[in-house]
């Protein structure tokens, strides 16, 4: 059978078209292959992806929980930075000097400027031996030498005559030597005797006469001058009673300790109201420039619970520099009602710590609040330990501006002269300082905001104007350092008779304190006026009693 023309094309179209098919059969045969390869593929990719998800998630969560190890780590750090910071000051304060005065050297003063000429080596057995030299003495010619002993102490002559001298020998000169001695103090009783005397009179009675006892003789056994001396012993020169009355018993005089204490207690009482005059004068000074810190004060409290037998009250001080004068309060506590009865009222000036019991009352009007900078240069010396750099830098400026006060002591300036070197002299110290500082506390690293020196900083900056006060007035102290001097005293009262025996007898101390502290400052005998005064008192008008504190004292009105 003959194919036609067009069943050929048809038929080859055909097996082309079949060609194709198997063609794309295999072609979906590969596709389906090539998919079921990228399934495998893909589904072990999302296992892949699965297992580094878990990965990555375990990771984070060590890394989550180093970062806690190293935070506790710094914060270990940090506690042992401050651990060793207070271990620093403890040691300090049991071992260490307790003056704040800088013991910087200048390089300066290191370099010795010695020009020796050199010397060729030579044997020693080559020089010839010298028989026999004379050793001059360098004569110091800047040694003021011995101090002479005061015009004012009674002499005990001794006369000392050559042996042997001849017969027409005659005194022409004496030579004296003399020398200090001492005789310790002894007691003696002085007697008054009032003699009686009698007459009869024209109707045959009779009549008697007595002379009176002067008015400051009381029933007390001890007078003024021994009542004074165990007073200023135990206040003043840190005696405490049992000691002295050891020291009266050698002498063979026995006194009870309730009848000393007796004694200092009554004349404690005895002064209040020159006390109280001593607290107007120190609250109403002219110069209304008033300092104010407190002290601990251990009070026995019998009132107290079984185990805790001691109260730890506060023995506030407030100080007139101007005036030189020191009033000491004693108080049961340390908050803002204990300095309410000094401060409430006080318009001027208040020279003080940072306490924020002193900065309540530096808020009220009329109150212009200064503060200590030996309390912030403090702060920096106690960061030396952990950042040496930064507060040697405080500290070089801070003896820069005691240097300068120094300078207006040294020569006597007035306040108009001292606030005026200050400004000139101080100021841009002060204020290239006070810049620094607020940088410096901006900076601070990561590991520095829990340490010393942060503290120091932080302290600095929040009260910079406070602290820069006494650049604006000339009678304002750089520093509290009066008020605490004027507290020493209390401070090592406390080590030797370690306690009050109640409230009213810490009350007590803080009259003595006060007195005796303003004598000191005016340069006045303490025994000498408590010893006047305690004459005086008794008949002494209440209208001039101002004329009887240490401020006002005039030795002529003494007895």
């Amino acid at each position: 059978m003959l194919e036609s023309h067009e069943y050929q094309e048809l038929k080859a179209a055909y097996q082309k078209l079949v060609l194709k098919n198997g063609q794309y059969d295999l072609l979906l045969k590969k596709k389906d292959d090539t998919n079921a390869q990228l399934t495998a593929e893909v589904d072990s990719c999302k296992e892949l992806i699965h297992q580094m998800r878990q990965q990555l998630r375990e990771q984070n969560e060590v890394i989550s929980s180093l970062r806690v190890i190293i935070k506790k780590k710094d914060d270990q750090l940090q506690d042992y930075d401050l651990l060793k910071h207070q271990f620093e000051q403890l040691k300090k304060l049991v071992y260490g000097r307790t003056s704040e005065k800088s013991v910087y050297v200048s390089p300066d003063q290191l370099k010795l400027d010695l020009e020796t000429e050199r010397v060729e080596a030579c044997n020693i057995n080559d020089g010839q031996r010298v028989a026999s030299y004379i050793k001059s003495k360098a004569k110091n010619e800047d040694h003021p030498g011995r101090n002479k002993i005061p015009e004012h102490l009674r002499r005990e002559y001794i006369d000392i005559h050559p042996d042997n001298v001849p017969a027409d020998a005659v005194i022409f000169d004496t030579e004296e030597t003399e020398q200090l001695e001492y005789d310790p103090g002894r007691l003696f009783a002085t007697v008054y005797r009032r003699f009686k005397y009698k007459r009869q009179k024209e109707d045959g009675s009779m009549e008697f006469f007595i002379g009176d006892l002067p008015i400051e003789k009381d029933k007390c056994l001890a007078a003024p001058s021994l009542r004074a001396h165990c007073t200023v012993e135990k206040y003043m020169y840190h005696m405490p009673l049992y000691r002295q009355i050891q020291k009266f018993a050698q002498d063979g005089v026995v006194i009870a300790m309730n009848t000393m204490t007796d004694w200092v207690n009554n004349d404690a009482r005895s002064l209040t109201a020159l006390y109280e005059a001593h607290r107007d004068s120190v609250l109403n000074a002219a110069s209304q420039y008033m300092m104010a810190d407190e002290t601990g004060f251990r009070v026995l409290d019998s009132e107290r619970v079984k185990g805790k037998k001691s109260h730890r009250g506060q023995m506030w001080a407030y100080a007139n520099p101007a005036d030189k004068m020191v009033y000491f309060e004693y108080q049961q506590g340390r908050g803002r009602k204990d300095a309410r009865r000094m401060l409430e009222n006080f318009k001027g000036i208040l020279h003080t710590d940072g306490y924020n019991v002193y900065e309540h009352f530096a808020k009220r009007p009329g109150i212009t609040h200064a503060n200590c900078n030996a309390h912030a240069r403090r702060k920096f010396e106690q960061s030396l330990a952990t950042s040496k750099e930064k507060a040697e830098y405080v500290m070089s400026q801070y003896r820069h501006l005691y240097a300068i006060e120094k300078h207006c002591r040294d020569h006597e300036l007035n306040f108009d002269q001292r606030q005026e070197i200050r400004q000139s002299k101080s100021a841009p110290v002060f204020e290239q300082l006070t810049d620094w500082c607020q940088d410096q506390l901006y900076h601070l690293r990561s590991d520095e905001k829990r340490s010393p020196i942060k503290t120091a900083l932080s302290y600095f900056c929040s009260r910079e104007a406070e602290l820069g006060r006494f650049l604006q007035y000339g009678m304002v102290e750089i520093d509290t350092n009066l008020i605490e001097r004027s507290i020493r005293p209390i401070a090592l009262g406390r080590k030797n008779y370690l306690f009050a025996g109640s409230h009213d007898a810490a009350q007590n101390a803080a009259i003595i304190y006060s007195l005796l502290a303003t004598c000191k400052l005016h340069d006045i005998n303490p025994y000498d006026w408590l010893k006047n005064v305690l004459k005086l008192m008794p008949s002494y008008p209440a209208s001039k009693i101002n004329d009887l504190l240490p401020q006002y004292w005039n030795s002529r009105i003494a007895i």
